[in-house]
């Protein structure tokens, strides 16, 4: 399969290099952000080889592939000035459209995620067929490796959303992962422990779990992008190699203790179970089964 090709017939027919505000993929889809869909030939485009099928939802024309969107992928972006894009991605009226911006945003910085949460996922699980078959010793240090290896990626998942958010809002994506690393130190994770009345520069502070969470993280990278290219035109640039990194870090690490991490705390007890469980234990097994995968993606699970 010659996928330079079939890229090249994509672009073609999607409208041309100039029609696309952004592009992405997850584990089977081109995601384009078109500034004119009425360019695209759905009709032609879904005769391609390897084409599944053209969805347009979300504010996205979404173009089904399956296994092989990455070599797709990978083919359009090696021929073409096309990349992932935040602030440029618009609706057909030209303007912003906040829900399309916000889902764009989840969307683009789990995607590259997937592979590596599927292949743990899939290792944990092998490793509890094992168990259960006692083909393998849980005490021993080959269950140990392995099981480290299946945990690692949920353990450190705040680093690795803080770096895929950063990139994904083309800002840097180590600064990004510094600020969620921050939340997982053992300095700031033995607060936890702590039964004191704890301050931070004389605020109130309410310590948060953040390995629990990545809907704080979100937030704060959100906030984190629009910052970094504020002190960029505010900072010289013979300053900026070590005063900006250092101001982002000043102030998004204390904004995130003491504010996204209470706020993600607060919706997650704000979802009303009792209450629902009160008024129908059937309809609240319907409606949580509904929205957990949602609540999973937030972290407020």
């Amino acid at each position: 399969m010659n996928y330079n090709n079939l890229g090249k017939e994509i672009i073609d027919l999607v409208g041309g290099e100039n029609n696309i505000s952004s592009l992405e993929h997850c584990a089977t889809r081109l995601r384009f952000v078109l500034k004119d869909t009425d360019q695209a030939d759905n009709s032609k485009i879904n005769e391609l080889p390897k084409v599944l099928q053209v969805v347009e939802q979300a504010g996205q024309f979404q173009i089904v592939i399956g296994n092989d969107v990455a070599n797709v992928y990978d083919a359009i972006v090696k021929n073409y000035s096309i990349g992932q894009t935040f602030a440029k991605e618009e609706n057909e009226s030209g303007k912003r459209n906040i829900i399309n911006i916000i889902f764009s945003y989840i969307s683009g910085t789990f995607s590259p995620l997937l592979p590596a949460l599927a292949g743990s996922v899939m290792l944990k699980a092998l490793l509890e067929i094992l168990k259960s078959l006692n083909w393998i010793n849980d005490k021993g240090a080959t269950f140990a490796i392995l099981n480290a290896t299946s945990n690692a990626v949920f353990y450190f998942l705040p680093i690795f959303i803080g770096m895929s958010a950063s990139k994904k809002l083309n800002v840097n994506p180590y600064i990004g992962g510094v600020i969620a690393a921050s939340l997982l130190e053992p300095s700031f994770t033995n607060l936890l422990k702590s039964e004191e009345n704890l301050t931070f520069i004389g605020l109130s502070l309410v310590v948060t779990d953040f390995a629990s969470t990545v809907f704080s993280l979100l937030i704060a990278i959100a906030i984190y992008a629009p910052l970094e290219r504020l002190l960029k035109r505010w900072v010289p640039k013979v300053l900026q190699l070590f005063l900006v990194p250092m101001l982002i870090l000043i102030i998004m690490v204390p904004l995130t203790v003491l504010v996204f991490g209470p706020f993600s705390e607060y919706v997650s007890s704000g979802i009303g179970i009792d209450y629902m469980l009160g008024f129908s234990r059937i309809l609240t097994g319907v409606i949580i089964a509904s929205f957990w995968p949602f609540l999973v993606v937030l972290g407020v699970h």
